[in-house]
């Protein structure tokens, strides 16, 4: 579509649908040491290069929509939202009012006036802080924005827990300007940003370029969907070591130039390689582009090395991992890990099998993903598809902390995520088609304790509880005879989530009765063994 026909379409709206106040945002209009409150009564326009500068706190209340020009009335090549270091952005949505970045003319009244292939609309959403990177003197400009003479482009320092806001329920669509020979802006640039920022449902639509970048840092990001992205879905650089936890990724069927790697992850861009960071993904579920398209799985180069528990790699017409030579050794020592990963439907494991190197830790099964669709039209549920599917069992137990142990494999289990506040919901991409069913039994104390995973169950049986304060725990299974078959003691426990393994080794056929006792009562759950 071309611009003028743009403007066509937005002038038509606005003549049938309700007219927000809108409010045009130049670079001028934020400055450090401010704070400012954007409402859902007002739609904002940003004109070019907008730098919110240190000191200066912007916040965004649910059902914000913050719209961006082409290109910029004062010469700038596009428009984008740039937090500098020091400053905050708190764009805190809800699932049923989410907070929406696009570009200026996509009508959100109506759902397909953009459609995945309409990107280029503006440029990102780029955020800067004080975190260490991988770069000799520990700085870096960020790519995407033009840096000469332009000092608020630098990223990069010393501290770790360095905070710069809240994204909460945030959908950045159509973006991704190309501003020059590999210098196009992604959906979601994290540069040096560190572990006091929240990240926690997070979309990026049909971006130009790559989804998600993250430049070094220690960011951690939890609940992120990437769709119908240009390049890279994750891109990973300069040291990052930081975790990302459900993550869905899903890429174009129709052109070999659109997408490549689910995740392309290098190393520090240092002299000495360091700081030698491994960054973490758990429960990631990645889709290729199918039967056509070219897409890839996971890209480790330039010294990179990180872990992948729990993760799904499938509908993918190239390879599925690609261990470049500069990375051969991380992965020999250990450092790379793949921990119960899923490979199914691809067209090589490995793209450079003959290096002398194993990967291990990958399982080449159907997942039996409910549905797989690049339409809109309500076929998109990247759910188990049964109770039976291989993602309910053999998952790997985390130990970090503040990862959750889930018991499945994947981005899903019986709740997607993505309803209610993602463009793939709007654009009426996902469908209900799942039957997989994980109950949770609770008590009037509220402690919880879930379904096997799986159930049923054949030599051992996951099952994930939540205690409201800490609390001794036993655990016994009992016949429904009323005999007891096996008691497990768990010891004290702290409130929140946990979990437990039984070994059914011993068991025969048949249903069972497990009882999770607490110093908050019993919970108990029915579970059946079929070998």
């Amino acid at each position: 579509m071309t611009t003028k026909f743009y403007n066509l379409l937005f002038l038509l709206a606005l003549l049938t649908t309700n007219i927000f106040a809108q409010t045009t945002i130049t670079d001028s209009d934020l400055v450090g040491g401010q704070t400012y409150n954007w409402t859902s009564d007002t739609e904002y326009l940003l004109d070019g290069y907008v730098y919110l500068e240190a000191g200066g706190v912007l916040n965004i209340e649910p059902g914000t929509v913050v719209r961006a020009k082409q290109e910029g009335s004062n010469g700038d090549a596009t428009s984008a939202l740039i937090i500098t270091r020091g400053a905050q952005i708190n764009a805190i949505g809800t699932v049923d009012e989410p907070i929406i970045f696009t570009g200026e003319f996509d009508n959100l009244s109506i759902t397909l006036d953009f459609t995945a292939l309409d990107n280029e609309t503006w440029g990102g959403l780029v955020i800067l802080g004080n975190a260490p990177v991988g770069e000799d003197g520990g700085e870096d400009a960020v790519e995407g924005i033009p840096s000469e003479n332009e000092p608020r482009v630098i990223y990069g320092g010393s501290d770790a827990t360095d905070n710069s806001g809240i994204l909460n329920y945030v959908s950045i669509r159509h973006g991704g300007a190309d501003i020059g020979s590999d210098n196009e802006i992604n959906g979601l640039t994290l540069g040096g940003v560190g572990n006091g920022t929240t990240i926690d449902y997070i979309e990026i639509f049909a971006n130009k370029d790559d989804g998600i970048e993250i430049f070094g840092g220690n960011v951690n990001i939890t609940h992120a969907v990437v769709a119908f992205q240009g390049d890279d879905a994750f891109d990973i650089d300069e040291s990052w070591d930081g975790y990302i936890q459900y993550a869905f990724s899903i890429q174009q069927d129709i052109s070999g130039e659109i997408g490549d790697n689910a995740v392309e992850y290098d190393g520090s861009e240092r002299v000495d390689l360091g700081p030698k960071t491994v960054g973490r993904f758990y429960n990631g579920t990645f889709i290729g582009s199918g039967t056509f398209g070219n897409s890839n799985g996971l890209r480790l180069k330039a010294d990179g090395a990180g872990q992948f528990w729990n993760c799904v790699w499938t509908d993918i017409q190239g390879g599925v991992f690609r261990v470049e030579e500069s990375s051969i050794d991380r992965l020999l020592a250990g450092e790379t890990v793949f921990a119960n990963n899923i490979a199914f439907d691809f067209g090589t494991f490995e793209i450079d099998p003959g290096n002398d190197f194993e990967i291990t830790g990958v399982e080449e099964t159907d997942p039996q993903i409910a549905s797989i669709s690049r339409l809109p039209n309500n076929q998109l549920d990247p759910r188990p598809a049964t109770n039976s599917s291989p993602l309910l069992t053999n998952a790997a137990i985390p130990t970090e902390a503040g990862v959750d142990v889930t018991g499945y494999r994947g981005a899903f289990s019986d709740n997607l995520w993505l309803e209610g506040w993602t463009a793939l919901d709007e654009y009426d991409y996902l469908g209900d088609i799942s039957t997989s069913t994980i109950d949770f039994a609770q008590n009037q104390e509220g402690v919880t304790l879930s379904t096997a995973f799986p159930n049923p169950a054949q030599n051992e049986a996951l099952f994930n509880f939540n205690l409201p304060s800490i609390s001794p725990i036993n655990v016994q299974i009992n016949d429904l005879n009323g005999r007891v078959i096996s008691t497990l003691n768990l010891g004290q426990t702290n409130a929140g989530e946990n979990s437990f393994t039984l070994n059914l080794t011993d068991f025969r056929n048949g249903l069972y009765i497990v009882s999770l006792q607490t110093k908050n009562g019993v919970v108990t759950q029915k579970f059946t063994v079929q070998k």
